[in-house]
């Protein structure tokens, strides 16, 4: 039979996984947490019992019910999780934590947004080959503390994905003022910018971060530094 899962959506089942999930993101009523993917509510209600707050985002309106008799301080969008994390004039939302199940279509484009994020910690659950790209040499390495925490059958979600899954936890790494990567930071810097070119960018970076650092360096200092680091 032909796979009419247009949506690619993936709900978790498993009630163990559910709780790794929760347990893993020590939660506590002091969070916000911001669930992507919240389907029917297997893991809203579970969220609910700790969080402070608990902001859960699907993207399919027939789940309305299900979520709406979710009892404690649920706040229910019913959208694109990207466009919500887009649009934060649309959406301020304030949270710390951020949980959900991944599917492949989102992955990388969720990633992308979360670089401009701020956020404490996340757990996801994700297709395996997507959590060895999330831990392998990439611009999330570059931004994100990355750890694979274990491996997840396909068998616990509903409809059964056709790959096995993987935990992974998820945090910022420290900020460019808090570091001496420059290396790290400049390749965050460019990515921040994609409008800009990247050399005008990359003398833009080093004088951000040497301004940080207490140095004071003129548009042509750091030309002259680039170019001595990658000559022609």
């Amino acid at each position: 039979m032909k796979n009419q899962n247009l949506l690619d959506q993936f709900f978790l089942v498993d009630q163990n996984i559910v709780g790794d999930v929760v347990s893993t993101a020590e939660i506590s009523d002091k969070d916000t947490v911001l669930e992507i993917g919240a389907g029917s509510g297997v893991v809203t209600r579970e969220l609910v019992k700790r969080a402070g707050r608990v902001i859960a985002v699907e993207i399919d309106k027939k789940f309305t019910k299900d979520l709406k008799v979710i009892p404690g301080n649920v706040q229910l969008i019913f959208n694109d999780a990207l466009k919500v994390l887009k649009d934060r004039k649309k959406y301020p939302l304030k949270f710390n934590k951020i949980v959900g199940s991944l599917p492949s279509s989102i992955v990388e484009p969720i990633m992308h947004i979360l670089i401009k994020v701020n956020f404490e910690k996340a757990v996801f659950l994700v297709p395996l080959k997507f959590a060895f790209k999330l831990t392998s040499g990439s611009i999330f390495t570059a931004c994100f503390n990355t750890k694979i925490l274990k491996k997840v059958s396909r068998k616990s979600f509903t409809p059964i994905p056709k790959t096995n899954w993987a935990m992974i936890k998820l945090s910022k790494r420290a900020g460019p003022l808090k570091t001496d990567d420059l290396p790290r930071f400049l390749q965050q810097f460019v990515y921040e910018h994609p409008k800009a070119k990247a050399k005008n960018a990359l003398v833009e970076g080093l004088i951000r971060f040497s301004k940080a650092k207490g140095k004071i360096l003129t548009k042509n200092q750091a030309r002259k530094i680039l170019c001595s680091q990658n000559p022609p």
